[in-house]
C-alpha cells in the first residue's frame, strides 16, 4: 500500500465529549504529567487490535496510561521510559500494594495531624537549598513523611512517596502560576493564573499530613478498584526505548504517544520531585532534548519496535508544521510496517497542547506487514 492512500474511518476520536471525570478516572489521576494522552485512545487500540492473551507494549510509557488501560482489559502490558519518576508514577499506578500497611500509614497520618510538633522531624533539611523553596514547619511534615515511608514494602512506599510527590509543588513557596517551579520575589504575590488572588506564603494554611493523607485515601480507592476488575498485568520498566530487544520481551500491539522534537523538560517541571525523592535525572539522554537528535533517536527506536513486535503499532503523534510528524510516520514504512489506518483528532482535552498542537494524528501499522 502507498503510504499516503490510507484509509480513515468516521470514529470520533476527539473525544471532545468526555469531562476530567472520564479523562481521569481509575488511577490515571495519581500524578501530575504534562502532555499525556488521554486513557480513550490507547483503550479503543487495544480493544480493536488485541485479544485476551495478547501483550501490549508502550515504549514512551510515560505515568504508564497504557499499560493502566491494558491491565482493565486483561492483558499483560508492559513499557519503559528513561525518567525514573514516570517510573514510579505507572508502578504506583499499577502494583499490588500492602493494603493493611498503607492503613496503619494513613492512620499514623491522622495523628499527625492533631499533633504536628510532635510527628514532626526535627530537621527540616530536604535537600541543598530547600529552605527557599519550603516554609520550615512545611518541610518538617515533608521529611517526617518521607522518613516514616522508608519502614513500608517497596511497592507500598513507592505509592505513598507518589502521592507525596503530586503534591510537593501545591505545598511549597514556588509560585502557582508557572508550569516550571520558580520562586516569586517574595512571600507574597498575585497568582496569575488563578483570577490573580493574592498568595502569601508566609501565612497561608498548608498541613502536608493532612494533604498526603486525603490524597493517600482516594488513590488506594481507585487501586483498589483497579484491582478488583483488572485482570492483567502491567510491568513498568525503567529502560531506553532506544534498546528494547535487551529486554528479551515480546508484544502483539505497541501504542504510544513519543516524545516531541521540542519535549517538554520533565526534570525542570518536576523539579521538586526529583530533590525530595533524591532520584537521578535522566538529562539530554532524553528523547527531544535535542532537536538534531530527535529523528535519528526515533528511528533507533522503531527499529528497536521491529525486532520485539508482531502484531499492530499504533503511534500518536501530533501535527507538526515541518513534516517531523509525517518523517516519523514514514520512517516506520521504511522499516517494513504497512500502514493500514490514520485517525485524525482534534486535541482538545491536554491542557499544554491547547496553544500549541491543534491537531494529532493516530497512525495504526501492522508488522509484519
Amino acid at each position: 500500500m502507498d503510504r499516503q492512500t490510507v484509509s480513515r474511518t468516521g470514529d470520533d476520536w476527539d473525544f471532545a465529549h468526555l469531562g476530567m471525570k472520564e479523562t481521569q478516572g481509575s488511577t490515571h489521576f495519581f500524578h501530575h504529567w504534562t502532555a499525556k494522552f488521554i486513557p480513550q485512545i490507547p483503550r479503543r487500540v487495544i480493544e480493536r487490535y488485541t485479544e485476551r492473551g495478547d501483550v501490549v507494549l508502550d515504549p514512551f510509557m510515560g505515568c504508564g496510561t497504557t499499560l493502566v488501560e491494558a491491565a482493565r482489559l486483561g492483558r499483560d502490558a508492559w513499557g519503559t521510559d528513561i525518567n525514573p519518576l514516570a517510573v514510579m508514577i505507572a508502578r504506583a499506578k499499577t502494583a499490588p500494594i500492602d493494603h493493611a500497611s498503607l492503613s496503619e500509614f494513613i492512620g499514623w497520618l491522622r495523628e499527625a495531624e492533631r499533633n504536628p510538633d510532635r510527628h514532626g522531624a526535627r530537621s527540616a533539611a530536604l535537600f541543598e537549598g530547600s529552605e527557599e523553596w519550603f516554609r520550615e514547619d512545611v518541610a518538617r511534615a515533608i521529611r517526617a513523611i518521607r522518613t516514616r515511608a522508608r519502614r513500608l514494602e517497596e511497592e507500598t512506599r513507592n505509592f505513598v512517596l507518589i502521592g507525596l510527590s503530586d503534591l510537593l509543588k501545591g505545598m511549597s513557596n514556588a509560585r502557582m502560576d508557572r508550569t516550571i517551579p520558580s520562586l516569586p520575589k517574595g512571600p507574597r504575590y498575585k497568582d496569575k493564573k488563578h483570577y490573580w488572588r493574592l498568595v502569601d506564603n508566609e501565612r497561608r494554611k498548608i498541613d502536608p499530613f493532612a494533604r498526603v493523607r486525603a490524597q493517600l485515601q482516594r488513590m488506594q480507592r481507585a487501586l483498589k478498584e483497579l484491582h478488583g476488575e483488572a485482570t492483567g498485568r502491567a510491568e513498568p520498566r525503567l529502560h531506553d526505548a532506544r534498546d528494547l530487544a535487551a529486554l528479551g520481551r515480546r508484544a502483539q500491539l505497541a501504542v504510544t504517544s513519543p516524545p516531541y522534537w521540542s519535549a517538554q523538560n520533565y526534570q525542570k517541571m518536576h523539579l521538586l520531585s526529583f530533590k525530595v525523592l533524591g532520584l537521578k535525572e535522566p538529562g539530554r539522554a532524553e528523547i527531544g532534548r535535542r532537536a538534531q537528535d530527535y529523528l535519528p533517536d526515533m528511528e533507533a527506536v522503531i527499529r528497536q519496535l521491529t525486532e520485539v513486535l508482531e502484531g499492530h503499532f499504533a503511534l500518536v503523534i501530533g501535527e507538526s508544521k515541518d513534516g517531523i510528524h509525517e518523517a516519523v510516520r514514514d520512517m516506520c514504512v521504511d522499516h517494513g510496517m504497512r500502514l493500514t489506518a490514520t485517525h485524525e483528532r482534534r486535541v482538545i482535552n491536554h491542557a499544554f497542547f491547547a496553544k500549541a498542537v491543534k491537531r494529532e494524528f493516530v497512525y495504526v501499522f501492522r508488522y509484519p506487514a
